[in-house]
């Protein structure tokens, strides 16, 4: 990606945003872990998208958030706190934007990774970097990207690590988590979900159901409960 193209107003503000919350620093650590990854695979997962920008057919698009590639330092950080083996795993990203979570998911060696997105324009972009990243990462990931509602998505039976990358706002979560539930329910299985920067949506925190097994600044890692 030429630099020119990431020399925009909405980057500019990610990284003032950073520096206040958490340093100059850390800052600085974000921001080349993410151009080295989009370097690395020659994609565009940097730049941030607002929603109001895109053409999203859903009753739910007042209550998303903007897209914002999930960092790649944060991801790391957080997904090796999760107690699964990724051979064995199938990884949902709620939200998936461009696929960097999902291209991130694939370097670690999951066996499936599952992008469900409802902005058209998103999920062209992250084909297009997918059809790139394969070519260059020779990864033996299965992929499905999916343009659909997030609270319409039916949890398959494999999955079993959620991903939310502050995709929506809690009615939206709510939603989803019953989805979760219902597809527990009928295959009863070990599930974890990475909740990264919640911004005040404690929905997966609250419910009684899941149990937080790590909190950190960026967000939490939590395991759902068995039904009693």
């Amino acid at each position: 990606m030429a630099l020119l193209e990431i020399i925009n107003v909405e980057n500019f503000r990610k990284v003032l945003r950073n520096i206040r919350r958490v340093g100059l620093v850390t800052t600085a650590r974000y921001i080349v872990s993410d151009l080295l990854f989009d370097m690395k695979y020659k994609i565009d997962t940097i730049n941030t998208e607002q929603l109001d920008n895109l053409s999203i057919d859903s009753p739910n698009k007042k209550d998303g958030i903007y897209y914002e590639g999930t960092n790649a330092y944060i991801f790391q950080k957080m997904i090796s706190l999760v107690k699964l083996e990724p051979s064995q795993s199938v990884f949902v990203d709620f939200g998936s934007g461009k696929g960097k979570a999902l291209f991130m998911a694939a370097e670690r060696g999951f066996r499936k990774v599952i992008g469900v997105e409802f902005s058209i324009e998103l999920v062209e972009i992250c084909r297009r970097n997918l059809e790139v990243f394969k070519a260059k990462s020779r990864s033996k990931t299965e992929f499905e990207i999916l343009h659909m509602d997030a609270s319409e998505y039916e949890i398959p039976a494999d999955a079993n690590l959620m991903f939310f990358s502050n995709p929506f706002n809690e009615a939206v979560t709510e939603k989803v988590i019953g989805n979760i539930l219902r597809s527990y329910d009928q295959t009863p299985r070990e599930v974890w979900v990475v909740h990264l920067h919640p911004q005040g949506n404690m929905a997966f925190v609250r419910h009684p159901r899941f149990e937080v097994r790590h909190e950190a600044p960026e967000g939490y890692i939590l395991r759902l409960k068995p039904a009693n």
